[in-house]
């Protein structure tokens, strides 16, 4: 029996006509992929039924790209655990930046069943006190639980909103072309959870020097879903409507103590999952077949490269 959350009848109808789900081929697919996945002699994966059915779902319920975006995930993890794989989530420092509300999933989904709504303030941790690394990591492990819990994102995407009030030179210049591709390519090439628009607001002009660099390494269709909207309130609620924000900025959308605190309980649930991680990723020596260049992708070795994905 699977042990898959049932989807509700709204999201069961989207995933059915726009993700390709056909319920009662589910046990096979999710089998197929689970022999594959034992098949890979470089791979320590998660096959948990959850967990499996957000790639597929994320992809389409096209295999090959599952199997593709699922090893990147871990090969990703594995190569930079710095910045994708955090096991100790009671870390001091990894949950001062969590309490500061940086990265925020507000409660109701855009027009109460569409994507979920992540409300990111990276201006918020000091850059003298914390490496932007540090920071996403929190972004990443946030990440995965939504992954694992969060129908409406897997099945209908999410919509990021930046708010960049307090972001400073600091930041910029911590935030180098290599670091943002990484970024670029973990969420973009393995995670399974589609970004449907990103709205940059409240940006001072110093962030120019940042969105100038980063937005030629996303996708192309991301780069079309890139919205900035400076200091214009007004122009971010026609995409995201006041109501879908926080309280803190004029709309109905949750708290955001209510919402850190929220988080923060959800961390000490998850906190037996994440040490439990450390098992899971890849062995490059045992991987058969080519190793993807990564140094080279990133520029250690080379130049920057565009990514071509959808």
């Amino acid at each position: 029996m699977l042990q898959i959350r049932p989807l509700n009848e709204d999201l069961q109808k989207k995933a059915n006509e726009e993700l390709n789900e056909v319920p009662k081929r589910m046990p096979e697919e999710l089998r197929a992929f689970r022999t594959w996945i034992q098949q890979q002699s470089h791979l320590r994966a998660n096959t948990d039924d959850q967990f499996l059915i957000a790639f597929l779902r994320g992809c389409k319920y096209s295999l090959e790209k599952a199997k593709g975006k699922l090893d990147t995930y871990y090969t990703l993890k594995s190569k930079f655990p710095t910045m994708f794989t955090e096991s100790n989530v009671d870390n001091e420092s990894f949950r001062e930046v969590v309490r500061m509300g940086t990265f925020l999933y507000l409660p109701t989904p855009l027009h109460d069943n569409g994507p979920r709504i992540l409300l990111f303030r990276n201006g918020l941790p000091s850059a003298e006190k914390y490496k932007v690394e540090d920071v996403w990591a929190v972004f990443h492990v946030l990440q995965d639980i939504l992954m694992l819990e969060d129908d409406y994102a897997i099945v209908n995407g999410i919509v990021m909103v930046g708010d960049f009030r307090e972001f400073t030179l600091a930041h910029v210049l911590q935030t180098t072309p290599i670091l943002i591709r990484k970024w670029v390519t973990y969420n973009f090439e393995a995670m399974p959870m589609r970004v449907k628009s990103t709205h940059i607001a409240f940006a001072p002009k110093v962030f120019d020097t940042l969105y100038n660099i980063g937005r030629p390494m996303l996708p192309l269709k991301q780069q079309k879903r890139l919205f900035a909207h400076n200091n214009k309130l007004e122009s971010l609620t026609q995409h995201v409507p006041l109501k879908y924000l926080p309280k803190e900025y004029g709309g109905e959308n949750g708290s955001i103590p209510e919402i850190i605190d929220e988080w923060d309980k959800k961390l000490d649930q998850y906190r037996d999952y994440f040490k439990k991680s450390t098992a899971w990723g890849t062995d490059e020596k045992l991987r058969i077949g080519k190793i993807k260049d990564y140094d080279n992708m990133f520029g250690i070795e080379g130049s920057f490269k565009k990514l071509e994905v959808d």
